[in-house]
């Protein structure tokens, strides 16, 4: 049995991907142990899960979430320590998680001579643009891109997340495989019943700030109470950086009685509060990483039968019109528009429901996870 050592630089609370892969691996025959960064020992050092998975989290290295200069200083720590686990482990294959563990894992990988997965779930030298200023910004996104390049060229395989980005690592790597974010056909099992509340709820899920449409979704739930319909905007995720919180919560204090913050929520509670819900938000800024990449939220509201309002991003639309799963917008034009449109569903509810189970079906038949891993499946075998 081949043992897999996946490296991943948060906590596993779970990650959704990972613990997707790390799941589907052992379900096909090949041992997976995840090695990550509990980064404030909030969690268990170690845990072995139903499927299989053994996880170990490294927790003596004490930093914050986020990127910058401090962290710098943070991550050789991190990559040694993972060394000294791998030495102990003695994998088969090193599957890396983004950028910040591919070091690690090529590292070991190189000097031992095992073939090493890239695993790029976005473009981590655009990623790291917005949230770096003066000279680190200029310079830092400029030497992750050539280190990205480099490691990505000495992987055995590159596993990503679309079209646009495995465009990208063909450049370095000949042996690119994609593997959508897309969600397991279970959580498309149940319907929704859509509009058929006292209440309309809006709901955004995932990391909250101004660069993914947080004040956009303030701004729409205040012009569709203005127009006198009872909605309601749930928030779930984290503030990301937390001075987002303040910034959002000053300029909705006028509506925040219709505002609901249920903090980070659990992946295996997640469609639980998707079921509660109406209308799935994922109007992102066009920030370059957003315009290239789906998110996987979208697959997430499509198969908890909400209809989408998203951004008009090529990627985005071209799934939103297809399936007919709801509407795409310019998130820098005014909003009064999809405020109208939204209040249009409150008074036709056949509409919405209808785009809800639109886009649960295209998730049944087409955007699920057993539709893609397969990929990951067929590499890891002609590894083995």
């Amino acid at each position: 049995m081949s043992h897999i050592v996946m490296l991943l630089s948060n906590a596993f609370r779970p990650d959704p991907r990972v613990l997707k892969e790390a799941a589907s691996l052992c379900g096909n025959g090949f041992q997976v142990t995840i090695i990550c960064w509990d980064r404030q020992a909030e969690l268990k050092p170690e845990e072995q899960l139903p499927s299989g998975v053994k996880i170990i989290r490294i927790q003596n290295i004490q930093s914050s979430y986020g990127i910058g200069i401090r962290q710098l200083f943070k991550l050789p720590r991190f990559w040694r320590a993972i060394q000294s686990y791998l030495r102990r482990i003695s994998p088969d294959v090193i599957h890396c998680h983004d950028f910040d563990t591919l070091p690690a894992g090529l590292f070991y990988g190189l000097i031992h001579r095992n073939p090493v997965i890239y695993d790029a779930h976005e473009y981590y030298a655009e990623l790291v643009k917005p949230r770096l200023r003066g000279i680190t910004g200029r310079i830092l996104p400029k030497v992750i891109k050539v280190l990205e390049e480099f490691g990505a060229h000495y992987a055995r395989a590159v596993v990503t997340v679309d079209q646009t980005l495995a465009d990208i690592y063909h450049k370095r790597n000949n042996h690119v495989v994609i593997l959508g974010h897309y969600p397991v056909k279970s959580m498309a099992l149940l319907g929704n019943p859509v509009f058929n509340r006292s209440e309309m709820r809006l709901i955004y899920t995932g990391r909250l700030s101004r660069d993914r449409g947080l004040l956009i979704y303030g701004a729409l739930l205040r012009k569709l109470l203005e127009q006198g319909l009872p909605a309601r905007l749930t928030l779930a995720g984290a503030f990301t950086p937390e001075s987002e919180q303040e910034i959002f919560f000053k300029s909705a204090s006028d509506i925040i009685g219709s505002i609901e913050y249920l903090g980070w929520i659990p992946y295996t509670k997640i469609s639980d509060i998707y079921l509660t819900a109406d209308v799935g938000l994922v109007i992102l800024m066009p920030e370059p990483r957003y315009v290239a990449a789906v998110p996987v939220k979208l697959f997430e509201y499509m198969a908890s039968g909400l209809p989408v309002v998203a951004s008009n991003f090529p990627s985005i639309a071209q799934i939103v019109k297809q399936a007919n799963c709801g509407i795409v917008v310019d998130p820098l034009a005014d909003i009064t528009p999809t405020a109208n449109q939204i209040a249009g569903w409150y008074q036709n509810k056949a509409i919405p429901q209808a785009m809800g189970e639109n886009g649960r079906q295209a998730v049944l038949s087409e955007y699920n996870w057993e539709h893609q891993i397969m990929g990951l499946i067929s590499l890891y075998r002609s590894l083995a």
